[in-house]
Order: C-alpha cells, then sequence, then structure tokens
C-alpha cells in the first residue's frame, strides 16, 4: 500500500523508531510525511490514510484525546494503534508479533522511600539476576531519582558482592556507548523513564542478538507513568521472547495505571490461551 503514490500520514512518538522498521521492508518515504500527536493540520489537506500510532515510544496522551484530535483531520481511512479499545462499531484486530505471550509484570508495594532505600525482596530479586548473569535496566521517574538510588545502590555492594556492577546513565553518552565500553554478563543500569526510546531503538537494532534484560521500574505509582508506558516497558521483552526475564513494578502502592497495566496484558494472554493460539 506504501508502494504506490498515496499521501499518508502517520502519527507516531517515536518517528526515529517507526523510520527503520519500515526501512526494512524498503518502504517508499516519498509520500509518508510523520508527525507527532502534537502538532496541527490543515483541514484542507485530505489524506488517503492516517495512522495514529499510540504504542511506539512513550506516550504522555489521554485516550480521550484520539478520536476528537483525529476527527479534525481529512483522510478516507483512518488506523490507531492503541492499547485499549477506543472505537466502537469498527473493526478491531489485535496484533502481536507471531502471537508471543505479552509479558505480564509483577508488582511489588513498600513503605520505603525508593530515595533512600529498597525492600528486601528487590535486593533479593537483583541478586538472582546478577547469581544468573542477566542484566537489569532500572528505570526511575527522573535523572534525580536516578541519582539517589545509585548512590544508595553502591552502599548495597559491602552487603552482595553480586551487586558490584551497577551504573548510571549519565556516565556516559548514551546506552549503546555504555554496552559497547563496559563488556559484561550481568549488571544494573539506572536511568530515567526519558530513555525509552533510546532503549527501544537500541533493542531493535541489535535484535538478532541475546539480551537477556530484565526490567525493574522504580517509583512505578508516580504519575510520570501511565499505563501505556508500563505496557510499553512490558512490550520491549517481547523483543527478548527467548529470554526469561522480568519485568518489576515497585512503588508504594497500585494506583490504577498499574493496575491497567496489569489488566490489559493479562487479558490479552487470556485471549490466546481461550483460543488455543498459545499453551501455558
Amino acid at each position: 500500500m506504501l508502494g504506490y503514490r498515496k499521501k499518508i500520514l502517520y502519527i507516531t512518538h517515536n518517528e526515529i523508531y517507526i523510520k527503520n522498521k519500515l526501512n526494512e521492508y524498503s518502504v517508499n518515504f516519498e509520500n509518508l510525511i510523520f508527525s507527532t500527536p502534537l502538532s496541527s493540520f490543515d483541514s484542507k489537506i485530505n489524506f488517503d490514510l492516517v495512522i495514529f500510532d499510540d504504542i511506539s515510544g512513550i506516550s504522555v496522551i489521554e485516550d480521550s484525546f484520539v478520536l476528537p484530535f483525529l476527527k479534525n483531520i481529512s483522510s478516507n481511512k483512518k488506523i490507531i494503534l492503541s492499547m485499549s479499545e477506543l472505537l466502537t462499531n469498527n473493526k478491531i484486530y489485535e496484533i502481536n508479533d507471531e502471537l508471543v505471550l505479552f509479558k505480564e509484570p509483577r508488582s511489588i508495594q513498600t513503605k520505603i522511600d525508593l530515595n533512600y532505600d529498597m525492600p528486601h525482596v528487590v535486593f533479593e530479586f537483583l541478586e538472582w539476576f546478577m547469581l544468573n548473569e542477566t542484566k537489569v535496566i532500572l528505570i526511575t521517574k527522573d535523572s534525580d531519582s536516578s541519582k539517589n538510588v545509585y548512590s544508595y545502590m553502591k552502599k548495597y555492594v559491602s552487603f552482595s558482592s553480586k551487586l558490584n556492577n551497577v551504573f548510571i546513565d549519565n556516565n556516559f553518552k548514551s546506552f549503546c556507548d555504555f554496552e559497547s565500553n563496559v563488556k559484561l554478563n550481568s549488571y544494573i543500569y539506572i536511568t530515567s523513564i526519558c530513555f525509552f526510546n533510546e532503549f527501544q531503538e537500541f533493542i531493535f537494532k541489535d535484535k538478532s542478538k541475546v539480551h537477556n534484560f530484565n526490567i525493574v521500574v522504580f517509583f512505578a505509582s508516580d504519575r510520570v507513568f501511565n499505563y501505556k508506558n508500563l505496557l510499553s516497558l512490558c512490550g520491549m521483552s517481547n523483543f527478548l521472547k527467548d529470554c526469561k526475564n522480568e519485568v518489576i513494578f515497585v512503588s508504594n502502592y497500585e494506583n490504577m495505571e498499574i493496575l491497567t497495566a496489569k489488566r490489559i496484558s493479562r487479558s490479552y494472554n487470556k485471549r490466546l490461551w481461550e483460543f488455543g493460539l498459545r499453551k501455558y
């Protein structure tokens, strides 16, 4: 479809990632226009197709924003890529690469202020990951929180030598730079949610390699994490489907965003099992 001379608008949160994926199929970009959900459009322009991609990259928009936004764009056909059902009386398809099971997250609640310490069960998980020589991406809500977590994590080395390989993102130019210079079978890399797009692009480029990443999200109940970016982090594990990795949300309480992310991931897998497409 993209090869014909059609005027196509692709709205996405991560243009670089989408272009890299489309390049695999030798897509001609001549008539393909990229934009963000925050852009405005001339109502006189009529597109042959509009694709609203709310699943690639970090989405900060509310679900209620999508349909009114699309109504202001003139097009013969519109496709919405979303993590929840936004349409009624329209065709809905559930898409997943090779019908793989979606990674269901674990959720750990604690009364501890994660800026100063972490619960013992998380400590045990991290020890276990290091013992099995797997890698951990520990994601926080912002750079200040990352520095705080890094500071007390370094102190834990005196309790467990297994946690010796702890790194923070601001000591490197990028995650690619870190991976190129720190060649270890296991480590804990501390960063913030702003790192998501970079990590997504890194895994896509190197998906032929085996990267056994575990993803641990601290402050998961903070407002910076909505159900969309929490699910996106779970979705990263679908790139790593040959690895028995974990996605863990650590928070002071389970808010509606965490519960929604858990419900959607569980319900999708349940339908695959019920239809006999996947087995336990």
